[in-house]
């Protein structure tokens, strides 16, 4: 999924007061009354304030969050919370008015209440217009959101296809966990899950427990067929390890110059020094062209994206021009209806950020001033990726895509807490110095471009037998190969090609692992702080 910029997390945190006295053993222990907010009777096309319902819960949570503030909860009912998600989602959501407003009282959850507060059309493509609502738990979000660390066993996956049968790769494996001390590798295809068949297999909850470990310490045995035929039974435990964002860093020789190439896969708070020094290197090297590998890049802070574009094109291209401009439903056309700040555009950042004072500091970053790039990038390129991309084409960097069509997500949302779920519902769009944002089906590799959501470029497919920032590897080799002869190489494969710029349609979606869509876009999530100049913003 993309959320953008630096976003404040929306958990509001208040003290909670206690009584004294004294207690006697044995003594039965009672549950409050609750007393019902005002406003609380559902009647269709009435919405009450959303701060009425506002941590509300069924089951109250105790003690103190990661930060070390005590939760906000009160007693309250399920029906409580669901009345949150109903006024909050009439008030924030982008197409708020494209939402059926039904009964909370229908259905039995928050999150299955939740689920249907989102339109239901579509795109032109016939892609879903809302493909990027989720939830997650506040206390998995705020981790990962704070450090980067989330927990599992260190594989990062490839769907290549979510419904039978299946098809599942290793693209990437994290440095100094389980996966990489047991030699998972990338290309490795997933063929069983605890006994279960992957490929086949109708047990959808034994998978996804098996891909998706809640808690440290689960042991999984894996079997995977590797690229040359064998197959290799593993047995993996999760854990928590810290994600690598900046990858592959190398220069690279060619006819057409010296080339600058990275992989860099979410635009998160730890990423900001190594990506940092990544461009300090290619200024120092003299690189007069830039291969930037985001094929794996779900998303992540605005801002870190706005610092990115500032390092590419340098001072010159980007003075007094607009990164990002942000567009919210029609009831908020002057003001943010989630900071209750006058809307203003995101420039090109061109400072190092202090994440936890939450300021600029005066190191000034490093530029490489080019008016052209070559991006790699596939379906998984999403959110603060393609916002990149958009804001580069803004201010007419030329950029050449490399690979296949983007997710499809010019919108964003502000991550919103309550209960102990924290969630993502589509509040705003993007657009970039020009006015354009709509990109909704993608940005599309395109050899003659006619429409504004294609690029220049090629289409190539994503090279499972060699490692990544191989100048052999397919998309690397047809960038170096479009940069030094000016087209396409010849040699892609026709079927992968179509594969590659084919969108999946709303049914497709209905086809997923049922963890599978939230849990991916939880990969993507982008970090946030509370700031008083950076617009917390999650893309």
């Amino acid at each position: 999924m993309r959320v953008l910029g630096i976003i404040g997390l929306t958990i509001l945190l208040q003290a909670c007061g206690g009584g004294g006295g004294n207690t006697t053993q044995n003594q039965t222990p009672t549950t409050p009354p609750v007393t019902p907010p005002s406003g609380s009777t559902w009647q269709s096309g009435v919405f009450a304030s959303e701060d009425v319902f506002k941590n509300r819960c069924e089951v109250p949570r105790t003690g103190t969050d990661l930060n070390g503030n005590t939760f906000p909860d009160i007693q309250g009912t399920t029906f409580d919370e669901q009345m949150w998600l109903r006024s909050w989602s009439n008030d924030t959501y982008l197409w708020y008015s494209e939402i059926t407003d039904q009964n909370p009282q229908g259905f039995s959850t928050s999150i299955e209440y939740f689920n249907v507060l989102k339109t239901e059309e579509l795109t032109a493509s016939g892609a879903a217009k809302d493909n990027f609502h989720f939830s997650q738990s506040t206390e998995e979000y705020e981790s990962f959101a704070q450090s980067g660390s989330q927990t599992g066993y260190g594989i990062n996956w490839s769907f290549i296809r979510n419904s039978p049968p299946r098809s599942l790769r290793v693209s990437t494996v994290e440095p100094n966990s389980s996966a990489s001390d047991a030699g998972v590798l990338r290309g490795d295809t997933l063929l069983s899950i605890n006994g279960v068949d992957f490929i086949n297999g109708s047990d959808v909850d034994a998978i996804n427990n098996g891909l998706f470990p809640e808690n440290e310490n689960t042991e999984t045995e894996f079997v995977f067929e590797r690229n040359d035929g064998t197959e290799v039974t593993l047995t993996l435990r999760s854990g928590n390890f810290e994600k690598s964002f900046v990858n592959n860093t190398k220069i690279i020789d060619t006819d057409a110059g010296r080339v600058g190439y990275f992989r860099f896969d979410g635009f998160q708070r730890p990423g900001q020094t190594p990506l940092i020094d990544t461009f300090q290197t290619f200024v120092n090297a003299n690189v007069t062209q830039l291969v930037m590998d985001l094929r794996y890049n779900g998303g992540g802070l605005l801002a870190m994206a706005s610092q990115l574009g500032y390092m590419i094109a340098g001072p010159n291209q980007t003075n007094n021009a607009i990164f990002e401009s942000s567009r919210f439903n029609d009831k908020y056309t002057n003001t943010n209806p989630v900071t209750g700040d006058s809307l203003s555009p995101t420039p090109f950042y061109d400072r190092e950020i202090d994440w936890d004072s939450s300021t600029f500091t005066n190191r000034q970053l490093p530029s490489v001033n080019l008016s052209r790039i070559y991006v790699i990038t596939t379906d998984s390129s999403c959110s603060a990726s393609e916002a990149l991309i958009n804001s580069l084409r803004g201010i007419d960097i030329e950029v050449i895509q490399i690979g296949g069509t983007t997710c499809g997500k010019p919108y964003g949302f502000y991550p919103t807490g309550n209960c102990g779920t924290t969630y993502f519902t589509i509040q705003f769009q993007g657009v970039n110095n020009k006015n354009f944002g709509d990109y909704a089906d993608g940005f599309k590799p395109t050899v003659s471009p006619q429409f504004d959501d294609e690029l220049p470029g090629c289409v190539a497919s994503d090279d499972f037998n060699n490692p990544l920032g191989n100048e052999q590897e397919g998309m690397l080799s047809a960038a170096l190969f479009r940069m030094t002869e000016g087209i396409c190489p010849s040699s892609n494969d026709q079927v992968l090609s179509s594969f590659a710029n084919t969108k999946k349609t709303s049914n497709e979606e209905n086809d997923k692992l049922s963890v599978f869509d939230a849990r991916y876009r939880a990969i993507m999530l982008e970090n946030s702080i509370n700031t008083p100049i950076l617009e917390s913003q999650e893309k």
